[in-house]
């Protein structure tokens, strides 16, 4: 990954002569590219789905999708950007046919990176934090798919606009428009969840 102005750029250079043998058939440079982006592909699943087998899943599908359009990628584009979009659209998949409904045992199960980072022997404190991150959770994973993909990719992954339109093969204008209404369900969600305690 490149640096630009302080900003990750995907375009690998690196990327081009694995993809380039990939395409004429040599699987140990596919094996290069899967073994190079496979975490991040994963926890961009778990981040969509919350769930660890069915991240897992869509890693791996993530990857065969890639294996077996491999020969229709064009060489001077974005790998990461095009794993992406593919991990992305298979979690709105999963999402749609679970219907975004996220048990409330999985929000218990595992601290967040939030939370292990969090340095503080004040035990309130930390209930307070936690449960305020589980709320904030619990909105982002309410939202519809579509918005949820947009959010996460600006928020987590910190894509520009015209990236997460390349990304999710959809308008400038809609990224925008995803992004407006998904923050303002966020607000909605959460200030319901404040009154609601």
């Amino acid at each position: 990954m490149v640096k630009s102005k302080g900003k990750a750029v995907f375009k690998n250079e690196d990327d081009e002569g694995l993809i380039a043998k990939a395409q004429e058939g040599d699987l140990f440079s596919f094996d290069q590219l899967v073994k190079k982006y496979q975490k991040k592909i994963y926890f961009l699943a778990y981040r969509m789905v919350k769930n660890h087998d069915a991240a897992d899943d869509i890693a791996q599908e993530t990857f065969i999708n890639a294996y077996s359009s491999i020969k229709s990628f064009k060489l001077g584009y974005s790998f990461y950007s095009w794993l992406y979009r593919i991990c992305m659209n298979l979690s709105i998949n999963h999402l749609k046919r679970q219907k975004f409904v996220i048990p409330e045992s999985q929000f218990e199960e595992e601290a967040s990176p939030l939370e292990k980072e969090a340095i503080t022997e004040d035990p309130l404190s930390l209930l307070v934090q936690k449960e305020r991150e589980r709320k904030i959770e619990q909105a982002i994973d309410s939202l519809p798919p579509k918005y949820k993909a947009v959010f996460m990719l600006k928020v987590y992954e910190d894509l520009s606009y015209e990236e997460i339109a390349h990304t999710l093969k959809i308008s400038l204008g809609t990224v925008m428009s995803r992004l407006f209404r998904a923050r303002e369900r966020l607000q909605k969600l959460l200030k319901d969840m404040v009154l609601d305690k």
